[in-house]
């Protein structure tokens, strides 16, 4: 056993103070700023503006992944009572809080969808190009109906959760609030799987509307778990090196666990990718085989060779070994390589349909990333200044402090 080593910080200590969270907030807003300039050059050039639907559309998962993974971990560590993450949960309630931000980064795909004609995005809305049946369900009121309905959800546990575990910081909660939070969970779950798995087929599935896959929705499940684990993992260690997160209580322990999880989901998404290229390929039906052939030919093989590399080879060697899972700075590697890798597993999934020939990576691609990046930074600088990074209140904490493996 490790001595236990005691906590000389309050709550007060752990939070960010307005100086030091400064820099970060400038930070990204200097990187929205680059960002937003490269989206509206990218408006009034006849390259970018072709591009510039799939390369918001690209952005914009990205971020929703991060945020809605995020709630996802938190909703877990909640259902099922972990006490090792009661430490380092607040680093993703705060990626959580900002769903708002989510559901406002949104309103340009529906304004692209109902006014956009002249910046492509998706070829059924409006063009009356779809048989009956998915005409009924892929039409645009109805696809907004339904993203209104997903992100009332989404923001609805969001709030619940983050404010439910600030409220027992301040002891404004009783004890029992630990079990209402952990029933919120229970119901959270088969929402969440719903609302995700239908916003998987309504803004990358039907990018191909012919095409379509029951598997999809795990498939972008366990892309999204990979890169919210690593973006609070990268948020960990960063916040630990800093000191607001002491060594002395998340400790290399805590860190082995979230190694373990990204390790674990890691190896669930080369599962379902490789599930999902088999049956398609076993079934051998045209409408389905389309969506292979298209990213196995061409300049597209190298990206599908690069995405199975960086998604699965490369982080399944580095974090086999024990060790490994508790190395900060071999954590962080894996983070920023998941994250990128998440970058182009969307690329792969959206681009193809646009140029299918070959990819077609320019700045213009790349302007909406940045853009929504910088303002998903802000928004948590700005959580950090507001409240503690340790959920001190959850009365679990100090058995998730003295956790050893």
């Amino acid at each position: 056993m490790k001595a236990e080593r005691p906590v000389a910080q309050s709550i007060e200590s752990i939070s960010v103070p307005p100086k030091q969270a400064a820099p970060v907030a400038g930070a990204a807003l200097v990187l929205a700023a680059v960002g937003g300039a490269m989206t509206v050059a990218a408006m009034f050039s006849d390259v970018g503006r072709s591009r510039l639907g799939y390369s918001y559309l690209l952005g914009f998962v990205f971020l929703w992944s991060i945020v809605v993974g995020s709630l996802f971990f938190v909703a877990l560590q909640h259902l099922t009572r972990s006490i090792w993450s009661v430490v380092i949960r607040r680093v993703a309630e705060m990626f959580a809080s900002s769903m708002w931000l989510v559901a406002v980064a949104f309103i340009p795909i529906l304004f692209l969808i109902w006014f956009g004609q002249s910046i492509p995005l998706f070829s059924w809305a409006g063009r009356g190009e779809l048989s009956s049946a998915k005409a009924i369900y892929l039409n645009p009121s109805f696809f907004a109906f339904r993203a209104a309905v997903f992100f009332a959800v989404w923001i609805a546990f969001s709030r619940f959760f983050v404010n439910g575990s600030l409220h027992q910081d301040r002891g404004e909660m009783p004890e029992s609030a630990a079990a209402k939070l952990r029933r919120a969970s229970s119901a959270f779950m088969p929402a969440f799987a719903l609302t995700v798995t239908f916003a998987a087929f309504d803004w990358l599935m039907s990018v191909d509307p012919s095409w379509c896959s029951t598997i999809f929705g795990v498939y972008v499940f366990s892309g999204m778990v990979v890169t919210s684990l690593s973006a609070i993992t990268l948020a960990v260690i960063t916040l630990r090196r800093q000191g607001h997160l002491g060594k002395a209580i998340v400790t290399e322990d805590h860190l082995y666990n979230l190694g373990g999880l990204i390790f674990a989901f890691v190896c669930f998404w080369a599962y379902m990718a490789f599930s999902q290229y088999m049956l398609i390929w076993y079934g051998n039906i045209p409408e389905e085989t389309v969506y292979y052939t298209r990213r196995l030919a061409g300049g597209w093989w190298g990206v599908s060779v690069l995405l199975v590399m960086i998604r699965f080879v490369v982080p399944f060697f580095l974090l086999l070994s024990r060790p490994a899972k508790m190395n900060p700075r071999l954590l962080v590697i894996v983070a920023v390589l998941m994250l990128f890798g998440q970058f182009v597993d969307l690329y792969w999934m959206i681009v193809p349909e646009f140029s299918a020939q070959s990819p077609a990576l320019s700045w213009t691609e790349l302007g909406p990333t940045l853009l929504l990046m910088g303002v998903l930074g802000w928004s948590v600088s700005r959580f950090m200044q507001k409240h503690p990074m340790m959920a001190m209140g959850d009365p679990m904490f100090e058995r998730s402090r003295l956790f050893r493996l």
